[in-house]
C-alpha cells in the first residue's frame, strides 16, 4: 500500500503547501482521500486520474476544492481520448447544495455517489468502511484496508467523539489524524478540531502502528506538532507535501 501526501495544510494553502489531500494506491486500486485547495497538483495527470476514486470526507471547501479542476481536466483528457473510464467521486449528502453543485457540473467526465456512516464500499481491492465525527459539516472518518494492511483517515474532527473514534482506528497500520491545534495556545479540550497531543493520545490507545499529523495551521512550524504528539506517542511524523509512505 502506498499513500502519496498531496497536501497538509488548512484553511488555505501556501507556495509549496496545499490543504489536505493524499493519494493511496496499491493493486488495481487507486483512491484519493480529499481534494483541498492546491493538492491535485501534485497528481500525475492524465495518468493519476485513469481508475481513480476520489473520497471527499466533508464538504468544506479546504478539502473539496479542487475536484473542480479534476472535473474539468477529466472531461478534457476524456476528449482527447487519454481518460478511459470516468473518475468515481463520493461524497456525503450534505450540505445539499454543495453536493448537487459538485454532481450538476456539465464539464465532468465522472460518476457520483454519496455515502454515510452505513457505508462498505469495495473499491479496486480496498475495501472502505466510515465512521462520522463530531464536526461542523457532515463529515467521516475512513478505514482502507487492503486485506492484510490498512490506515485511517481522521478527516475533520473534535475530541467528543474520542472513544468511538480510538474504536474504529484499532490496530491500524497507519493513521493519518487531523492535528490543527497546539496546546500552547489554550484551546478548549472539546472544539471543531484535534489537537496535536489530542492525536497522539488516540493514536496510543488505538494501537496503531504508526501516526501522520496533518491539517496543520500555515503559519505554524511542523515541527512543533511534532514534538507536542510525540510525548503521547512515539512513532510519528509531521506530513509534507510529496511524501510518500509505503505500508508493507
Amino acid at each position: 500500500m502506498k499513500i502519496k501526501v498531496l497536501g497538509t495544510q488548512s484553511p488555505y494553502y501556501t507556495l509549496g503547501h496545499a490543504c489536505p489531500g493524499f493519494l493511496v494506491s496499491g493493486g488495481s486500486g487507486k483512491i484519493m482521500l480529499d481534494c483541498g485547495s492546491g493538492s491535485h497538483g501534485r497528481l500525475d495527470l492524465p495518468g493519476e486520474l485513469n481508475g481513480l476514486s476520489v473520497i471527499l470526507s466533508h464538504l468544506h471547501r479546504d478539502h473539496y476544492n479542487d475536484i473542480y479542476n479534476l472535473q474539468y481536466a477529466s472531461t478534457v483528457f476524456h476528449r482527447q481520448g487519454r481518460l478511459k473510464q470516468p473518475i468515481d467521486i463520493y461524497m456525503p449528502a450534505t450540505p445539499e447544495a454543495i453536493a448537487e453543485d459538485i454532481m450538476g457540473e456539465s464539464n465532468s467526465y465522472a460518476r457520483y455517489f454519496t455515502y454515510d456512516g452505513t457505508a462498505k464500499l469495495d473499491i479496486g481491492g480496498f475495501m472502505l468502511s466510515f465512521f462520522r465525527t463530531d464536526h461542523t459539516a457532515e463529515t467521516y472518518a475512513v478505514r482502507l484496508t487492503d486485506g492484510s494492511r490498512s490506515l485511517v483517515y481522521t478527516a475533520d474532527t473534535s475530541y467528543s467523539c474520542a472513544d468511538r473514534l480510538i474504536s474504529f482506528a484499532e490496530g491500524a497500520d497507519l493513521l493519518i489524524c487531523e492535528s490543527s491545534l497546539l496546546t500552547e495556545h489554550g484551546f478548549p479540550e472539546i472544539c471543531a478540531h484535534l489537537t496535536a497531543a489530542q492525536a497522539g493520545r488516540i493514536a496510543s490507545a488505538a494501537g496503531v502502528k504508526s501516526l501522520l499529523l496533518t491539517h496543520l495551521w500555515p503559519e505554524e512550524d511542523p515541527e512543533k506538532y511534532k514534538a507536542e504528539a510525540a510525548k503521547l506517542f512515539p512513532d510519528v511524523q509531521t506530513a509534507y507535501e510529496g511524501q510518500v509512505i509505503i505500508i508493507e
